[in-house]
C-alpha cells in the first residue's frame, strides 16, 4: 500500500514514545521546521538548534499543538523533540525503503536516507519504518528512532 497521509513532525503511531521539552535557539530560525533534526547547543539550559554538531536531541514534533504561521517555530519558543518513537518526516532524498538509515544535514537539520556524507550526521538507531515512500509523496516517510 502507498503512504499519502501524515505531516512532517506528527507522531505516526501509538507505542513506546519518548520526547523532551526544549527551548529552540538556532542560528537561522527559518530552519526550526517540524520534522527536522535538532541537536543540543547549550547543555545547561536544554536549548536545541536545527542541525548542528552537538549531541542529537531528537526530531521537532507536534506541529498541530502550536499556534504558528507556517511550518517553522521562532527562536526562544518552547518545543518538543522526539528521541524514541515513530514520526512523519520530509526527506531531501526520495526513493527511501523500509530499513534505510537516516541522516541529517548539520547546517539545516533536513533529513535524508542512506549513509551520511560530508556535512551530514547519521542519526543513531534510526531507520525508515512501516512504509516505502510512495510515488505520490516520494519524500514523505515514517522514521523509527529506538534510542
Amino acid at each position: 500500500s502507498q503512504m499519502i497521509s501524515g505531516i512532517p513532525g506528527e507522531v505516526a503511531f501509538d507505542g513506546p514514545t519518548r520526547a523532551a521539552g526544549v527551548v529552540i535557539d538556532s542560528a537561522t530560525a527559518a530552519n526550526n521546521v517540524f520534522g527536522r533534526a535538532m541537536t543540543y547547543n547549550d547543555n545547561t539550559v536544554e536549548s536545541v538548534q536545527a542541525g548542528g554538531a552537538g549531541v542529537f536531541a531528537g526530531i521537532l514534533i507536534h506541529p498541530k499543538a502550536y499556534a504558528i504561521d507556517g511550518i517553522a517555530m521562532p527562536n526562544g519558543a518552547q518545543g518538543e523533540v522526539l528521541f524514541m518513537g515513530e514520526v512523519y518526516v520530509e526527506l531531501t532524498t526520495d526513493g527511501g525503503v523500509i530499513g534505510d538509515l537516516v541522516w541529517f544535514d548539520t547546517a539545516t537539520g533536513e533529513l535524508g536516507h542512506g549513509t551520511a556524507g560530508a556535512g551530514q550526521t547519521q542519526i543513531p538507531n534510526c531507520v525508515i519504518s512501516r512504509h516505502n515512500v510512495s510515488p505520490e509523496t516520494p519524500t514523505l516517510a515514517v522514521i523509527k528512532l529506538t534510542n
